[in-house]
C-alpha cells in the first residue's frame, strides 16, 4: 500500500507543479528537460545495483524502454499545456482515463475475461471526458477545448499500455529501476537535442524558479512510474484494483486542489464529469 500511495503522491504533485509553471509563467520546455535530466539521475542514483552499459543494452526492456522514452516527453509537453489551457482537472481525467487502453490491451493480448461492466466503464470513461472539458458555453462548445483531452486519452493510453507490457514480460522479477532510469534518459536527450537545435540562438540564462521547478517535476515523474512498477508488482491488489485506486484518487486531489489553490471554475457538467469518471473507474476494476 505504501508503494501504491507513494505513486498517487507523486502523480498529483506532477499536475500542481505545471500549474505552478503557468502562475509564474516560466516557460514550459526547459522545465521539462530539467525534470527527465532529474528523474534520470534520481534512478541512478537509487539503483540496486551497479550496472553497465553493455548490460543495459543487452536487456530485454531496453529497446521497450526507449520507445516508452520517446512517447513520455511528448505526452508530457502535452500535459503541461493541457494543464495551462484546460485546467488540472480535465488534464487528469483524460490521462487518467486512459486506463481503458491498457485494459484493451490486456484483453486482446492476454485474453483476459471481459463483461457488461467493464464495457459499461469505458464507455462511461469516454463520457467523462466530454463532461468534464465542456466550458460554460452549452450551446456551442468550441472544439479546441476538446483537442487536448481526447490526444491525451489517445497518448497516454499508448503509453500505459506500453509500460504495462514492459512490466508484465520484463519487469516481474528485477529491472524496474534500469528500465525506469532508461526511459527517463531517453526522453532527457531527446529534450535537449530538440532544445539545441530549434532554440540555440533565443537561449537566455534560465531562471532559479525553473531549475527549482524542474527538479521537483523530476521527483516526481520518476516517483509516479517507479512506485507504480512497485505496486504493480505487489502481491497485496490485483493490478486493476491498483489502476483504479491510483487513478480515482489522483482524479480527486486533482479537482480539489485546482478549484481551492487555482480557483479553477468548474461547472455542474465538469463535476458530474469528475463523478463519472470516478465510478467509471471502479467499474472497470471490478
Amino acid at each position: 500500500m505504501l508503494y501504491l500511495l507513494l505513486s498517487i503522491i507523486s502523480s498529483s504533485l506532477i499536475y500542481i507543479t505545471f500549474k505552478l509553471i503557468n502562475k509564474y509563467k516560466i516557460k514550459i520546455f526547459p522545465v521539462i528537460i530539467i525534470n527527465y535530466i532529474t528523474a534520470s539521475f534520481t534512478g541512478f542514483l537509487f539503483r540496486e545495483r551497479d550496472f553497465s552499459v553493455h548490460e543495459i543494452i543487452s536487456a530485454d526492456w531496453f529497446y521497450i524502454s526507449i520507445i516508452i522514452g520517446i512517447l513520455f516527453i511528448s505526452m508530457f509537453y502535452l500535459i503541461g499545456l493541457s494543464t495551462q489551457k484546460a485546467g488540472i482537472t480535465v488534464t487528469s481525467i483524460s490521462t487518467k482515463m486512459s486506463v481503458v487502453f491498457p485494459m484493451l490491451f490486456s484483453i486482446i493480448y492476454y485474453a483476459e475475461d471481459i463483461y457488461l461492466l467493464k464495457i459499461l466503464g469505458m464507455i462511461l470513461a469516454i463520457i467523462a471526458i466530454i463532461l468534464a472539458s465542456i466550458k460554460n458555453k452549452l450551446t456551442h462548445p468550441d472544439a479546441k477545448n476538446f483537442i487536448f483531452p481526447i490526444t491525451l486519452f489517445v497518448g497516454m493510453g499508448i503509453v500505459d499500455s506500453s509500460v504495462k507490457y514492459n512490466q508484465e514480460e520484463f519487469l516481474k522479477d528485477t529491472g524496474a529501476i534500469e528500465s525506469t532510469t532508461v526511459v527517463f534518459a531517453v526522453a532527457a536527450i531527446i529534450g535537449i537535442t530538440i532544445h539545441l537545435l530549434f532554440n540555440l540562438k533565443s537561449n537566455k540564462e534560465l531562471k532559479i524558479s525553473t531549475f527549482l521547478l524542474g527538479i521537483l517535476l523530476g521527483l516526481a515523474n520518476f516517483g509516479s512510474l517507479y512506485f507504480l512498477i512497485l505496486a504493480l508488482n505487489s502481491s497485496i491488489l490485483d493490478s486493476s484494483i491498483i489502476f483504479a485506486v491510483n487513478n480515482t484518487a489522483i482524479i480527486f486531489i486533482s479537482a480539489m486542489v485546482g478549484k481551492s489553490f487555482f480557483k479553477e471554475n468548474l461547472s455542474i457538467l465538469n463535476w458530474i464529469g469528475v463523478s463519472i469518471s470516478i465510478i467509471a473507474i471502479i467499474a472497470l476494476s471490478i
